[in-house]
């Protein structure tokens, strides 16, 4: 009787729930979409079904991943599926596009062609995320 006691009013989904929503999903969007645009819309992808399955998001666009942000990138699609569009709706569903400064300046992108909705990624808001043991996939 005194173990029934020590868990009534425990939920344990309750527990389950609070542990995912802290769990974080990095996509590491290195892919050079101008040239392949499969390897970004894969990432993308999975970002979503994080979402959906209660993860904290970022795809991180990095190295080439920052060309989705130069002139003409609306444009690029795979599968009639337009990458800038994915994107956009990674953000609409919770996520965040963070973009490295160093990359974007190295393509000669500058803080005009980025999106409102996405963010160049700060330093510190990185390695926080990162001392916390996310999961890491690159695409």
């Amino acid at each position: 009787l005194g173990t029934v006691a020590l868990f009534y009013g425990c939920n344990p989904d309750e527990k389950m729930e609070s542990q995912t929503s802290a769990n974080t999903l990095i996509i590491n969007l290195t892919s050079d979409a101008t040239v392949n645009a499969h390897g970004s819309l894969m990432g993308i992808h999975l970002a979503e079904k994080a979402l959906e399955n209660r993860l904290d998001v970022i795809v991180f666009l990095n190295v080439n991943g920052v060309k989705l942000l130069q002139p003409g990138a609306d444009t690029l699609a795979f599968h009639g599926e337009k990458i800038l569009q994915a994107l956009d709706k990674v953000v609409e569903k919770g996520g965040d596009v963070r973009i490295c400064p160093h990359c974007a300046e190295a393509l000669g992108i500058d803080k005009t062609q980025i999106p409102a909705n996405f963010k160049m990624q700060d330093e510190k808001i990185m390695m926080e995320k990162l001392r916390s043991n996310p999961t890491v996939f690159t695409y």
